[in-house]
């Protein structure tokens, strides 16, 4: 029997008491096994096989899901292992910690009061509102409450750039309100309960695989939709997703290099010539970035009533995906769709951060 991967794991408890179990994983004959031998409460050894068989995609999906279940009951391991880097990128213990912390000790009223100013000034700038500052950096902000541009900028996600452009809006909400800690905000680490924080670090881990796993799956969905020359009304009925986010979808995939001019196609089949024409024209004219400049001249004010903005913003998104296809058959700079109407930014205000 070959020995592939072993880690040990401690869960302590309220009274100081620990104890600790190990996960192994090993392979005979073109077999595997995932075992897992801890200790019961009352201090009785115990142990479970997670997986038994030859296939090793599963075996390791065996392996990650009893590992969740066991971090979520406030098992950790002593040596970290792959599963916190697999989910958090470059992103420090210590930046982790500050999050956790803050989404508990939070102010809720300036945590709203910023929230309101985060929509009007993603308004004024034409952004979107995450793009200004997402929910935990405002959360970090009413939790350790900076009073100087230099404890802002200590705060993750406030560089320079950020910390410039919008301290002393942030910091005039924060001027004069009492803390509990000071700056640099190395204390937070002794506050934080590393039980707790597991729990809470698994769950955020299992949250973000799980969202990109069904994005995937959404993914192969919209394109064999795409294949089969789906509308958007049929491709909604069929995966359960909003309008806008299957258009956000296949901007994504049609920057990617795969082929939507069917559903394209599909979506514009009985618009008149002469509107398709006058929003290349327009394309041309205002440059692709931006779509509010387009459709105020696309129709009049009189054409607008009584339409669906948020129709009219789907099929510039889609002629603008045609122009794409163009402008890179002529070796010309390719439109970018990053940044929405601002019609489109209060539509997804509540998904910030």
């Amino acid at each position: 029997m070959q020995l592939i991967f072993l880690s040990t794991l401690e869960c302590r408890s309220a009274d100081g008491t620990s104890a600790t179990a190990q996960v192994s994983i090993t392979e005979h004959q073109g077999a595997f096994r995932v075992l897992w031998a801890g200790e019961t409460q009352d201090g009785k050894g115990e142990q479970e096989a997670w997986f038994e068989g030859p296939a090793w995609k599963e075996m390791l999906q065996a392996y990650r899901e009893g590992l969740w279940q066991k971090r979520l009951a406030g098992y950790y391991p002593l040596v970290d292992t792959s599963l916190q880097t697999s989910g958090e990128g470059a992103k420090s213990r210590e930046q982790l910690m500050l999050q956790f912390y803050a989404e508990i000790h939070h102010n809720p009223e300036l945590f709203q009061e910023l929230r309101k100013w985060r929509r009007q000034q993603a308004q004024k700038e034409s952004k979107s509102a995450y793009f200004v500052a997402t929910n935990r950096m405002l959360h970090m902000v009413t939790a350790f409450l900076p009073h100087t541009m230099e404890e802002l900028r200590q705060i993750p996600g406030f560089g320079k750039r950020k910390a410039e452009a919008y301290g002393s809006e942030i910091l005039a909400v924060t001027a004069g309100k009492e803390r509990f800690g000071d700056f640099p905000l190395h204390w937070v680490y002794g506050e934080v309960d590393q039980g707790q924080f597991e729990v809470w670090l698994v769950r955020q881990l299992k949250s973000k695989e799980e969202l990109e796993e069904q994005r995937e799956r959404m993914r192969r969905l919209v394109l064999e939709g795409a294949e089969a020359g789906l509308t958007l009304k049929e491709l909604a009925e069929t995966t359960g997703q909003p309008r806008r986010e299957l258009v956000l979808l296949l901007e994504e995939l049609d920057q990617q290099g795969y082929n939507m001019e069917p559903i394209i196609a599909a979506e514009l089949t009985g618009m008149e010539m002469d509107k398709l024409d006058a929003a290349g024209k327009l394309f041309t004219k205002h440059g692709p970035r931006f779509l509010k400049p387009v459709l105020q001249e696309w129709y009049t004010v009189e054409e607008l009533e009584g339409q669906d903005l948020n129709n009219l913003y789907e099929k510039l998104r889609l002629l603008r995906m045609r122009l794409n296809h163009a402008m890179t058959a002529v070796g010309a700079e390719q439109p970018h769709s990053e940044d929405m109407a601002p019609e489109e930014e209060e539509a997804l205000e509540e998904e910030a951060g």
